[in-house]
Parts: C-alpha cells; structure tokens; sequence
C-alpha cells in the first residue's frame, strides 16, 4: 500500500510539472506577420519589411472594421534579419509573430549580391514554419511589393500564395519554391535555384491606397513573372514565360496548360490535361553525359479557328504531332537559354548524372558548369489527344462555307 501512494504521489507530482504551456502567447500579445520582404540597404545592411495583419479589418462583419486597410508594413534596417526584426519593436506595441509567415519576396538587388546568408538565418529560426514560398521582386524592390493592397483576398499575402498555386496548376509558367526546396538547391552539387520572379503593373502610390480595392479596373497589380535564375546563390537572369513553362516540363510540375498551335486560317489550341515527365542519364559514345527528357501527356482539343475537318480520321494524330512538336521546343527553349546564356544547371541534368553514375559523377562535379554548357539533351514526347469537344467542326468553316 505505501509502494502504491508514493507512485501516486510521484506521479501527481510530475503532472503538476509538466503541465501548462510555459510559453504560451496570448493573440492580443503578437503582431501575426503574413509576408515578409528583404532588400539591400545603405552600407551592406538589410532592410526588412513586415507585412502584418490589422485583425480588427479583416474580420467577416463589415461593422467591425473602421474602413481601415486589412494590412500594415513596417520596416526597419539592420546588420542582420535578426537585428532589424528586434527594432521593428520600436514601431509596434507587439513582437513580430512568424508562425504564419505566407511569401517571402526578396528584392532583386539583394538577390544579385548573394542570398545565402537570409537564407542561413530563416533557417535557424524555431518559429518559422517552412512552407511558406519565396519569390523574387523582378526590377524591383521587395518593399514595394509588400506595400500594394490586392483585390479578391484581403490579405495580399493570401493573395500571393494562391496566384502562384494556381499559375501552377493552370498556366504552369510558376511553381511554389519552399524553404526547404530553396535550401536543397542551394546544397546541392547538381542543381541550381530558380524562384518565381513578381512584378507591379501599375503606380506605386496607387496600390497603397485603399481605392485600389474599390474600383473594378484595379490601377496597380502583382503578377508573377518569370523564373528567376541563381548561380549558388546569387541571382544572374530571368526566364521569360515559353521558357518557365520549359522549365516546369523538365521538373515534371506541369498539371495542366494550353498548347497553341498555329494552323492554316488560324489556330488549334489542345488543354493538357495531365503530364508526366522522367529525366534519365546515359553516355554518349566518347563517355561523356547525355540527358533524354522523355514527356508523356493528354489533352483535349480547346478551341479551333482554321479550317480543318475533325472527321478526317488523320486530323487527330496530326494534332498530336503538332503539341508534341511545340512542347519540344518550349523544353529545347529553356535548355538553351540556361546552356549558352546563363551557363547555369537550375534543370537538375547535374543532380540526375549524379544519381546515374555517382563514380564518374566526383570527376565532373568539379567543373559541372563547363560540362554543363555543352552536355547533349535529348528531348522525346508523346500526346495523346482524348477527346475533340461536343461539335466535330469549326463553326467558322461551316457559317463561311
């Protein structure tokens, strides 16, 4: 009996503990930060903008905002991410809170001089979750960004963040790129990284003001733009839209996009409905590396504007030949441009060589770059068209006929 009451109190004396949350934060105690922007400031330092959340106008009753708008920036300089957080508490009446951190934008002339070291940082911080997506402001600087009020969400940071979910899953010109995929590049022997780059359309002083909201012709807009391409780490150019699409063939994230394919009178335009993408090495006759892109997908027939009679039974693999046909230049595209202009692997083609032929592979990491710029790809798809539409011809040919 005695061994059972001393257990129990042991027991009761543990659970008095371990109980409760010593670190507890209370909501009216933190200022909730949704996006973040970072800049190159006077003297190497860093300017960091905190995009925060006004609660009260942003709450679902109309009646308990006071025509407010939904979000505040605050920005502070420091020597570090670190410093400058700390002395946005001169400014506020709360600490930043960046639990639910949504975008990080960097601006792109910090971005050119090296973003490892923010990186490093964002990294080490216990409170930062890592699914958050980083972009780059294109022509620009991240504190502009910040400052733009969106219409549709009223948290322009939501707004951000879904923009590129979607672009991803419609367009496929953008990708989410998280902390940790970011991080992943920048270790990796095989891979450089690539962000997507934002830019405002539109005047500044604008999209401040709350009017931006109001009007149905909104006068200043974010809109993703390109993918941003980094040496290590530091940013060295931009890929236009046909090649970002090429880029998301090659990762194998393209869910769904439209083909436009040129045609006598007009234009055929296929949905792609699914693709699947598988990125192999193997060696050419001298025994250096080659890497074949092999593309397989389904779309449907979207829209037809040339005259062309969907009966034939050889229209439909023509189609399929004139997609596949254009798909392997959009790829061969951003092949290109990343071989002879940047010299930059963001493919990947590195880390797939690396995986194939891990022996061979310590020689060529050495000087991957070089290798890099003159390595054979091959370039193989297949499509296949599954459905025409609920008419057979285009009603163009048959009102001029």
């Amino acid at each position: 009996m005695a061994v059972r009451i001393c257990k129990g109190l042991f027991i009761i004396g543990l659970m008095i503990l371990v109980t409760g949350c010593w670190n507890r934060r209370e909501l009216n105690e933190m200022s909730i930060a949704v996006a973040m922007g970072l800049d190159e400031a006077r003297e190497g330092r860093v300017l960091v903008s905190v995009q925060v959340v006004n609660p009260g106008e942003i709450a679902s009753k109309k009646t308990s905002g006071s025509g407010g708008t939904p979000v505040t920036t605050f920005r502070a300089e420091g020597n570090s991410i670190f410093e400058a957080l700390r002395k946005l508490t001169l400014k506020l009446n709360r600490k930043i809170y960046l639990s639910h951190l949504r975008m990080l934008v960097i601006g792109e002339e910090l971005a050119r001089k090296g973003i490892a070291e923010p990186i490093d940082y964002l990294s080490r911080d216990h409170e930062l979750r890592t699914d958050f997506a980083i972009v780059i402001a294109k022509n620009g600087k991240a504190e502009a960004m910040l400052d733009i009020l969106t219409p549709q969400e009223k948290i322009p940071a939501s707004k951000l963040y879904s923009s590129l979910e979607v672009g991803e899953k419609a367009w496929a010109s953008t990708s989410k790129v998280s902390l940790d995929m970011l991080i992943n590049d920048l270790e990796n022997d095989g891979k450089n990284p690539a962000l997507n780059g934002i830019i405002m359309k539109g005047p500044h002083n604008e999209g401040q003001k709350l009017s931006n909201l109001q009007l149905t012709d909104t006068k200043t807009i974010m809109v993703y733009d390109g993918f941003a391409v980094f040496r290590k780490d530091k940013l060295v150019g931009w890929l236009n839209i046909n090649d970002s699409q090429g880029y998301n063939y090659i990762q194998g994230k393209v869910k769904s996009t439209i083909i436009v394919n040129s045609c006598s009178g007009g234009v055929i335009e296929v949905e792609l409905i699914r693709t699947k993408t598988a990125v192999k090495a193997t060696l050419t006759e001298k025994g250096e590396p080659k890497i074949i892109v092999d593309v397989h997908g389904e779309g449907n027939v979207g829209d037809v504007s040339c005259d062309i009679n969907m009966l034939d039974p050889t229209t439909i693999p023509r189609i399929e030949r004139m997609t596949e046909q254009r798909i392997v230049e959009i790829i061969k595209g951003v092949v290109d441009t990343t071989q002879s202009r940047y010299k930059t692997d963001i493919l990947g083609f590195g880390d797939t060589v690396h995986r194939a032929y891990p022996q061979q592979w310590k020689k060529w990491k050495q000087d991957w770059d070089s290798t890099f710029m003159h390595l054979t790809v091959q370039v193989d798809v297949h499509i296949d068209i599954r459905r025409i539409g609920t008419i057979n011809q285009p009603i163009k040919s048959k009102v001029r006929k």
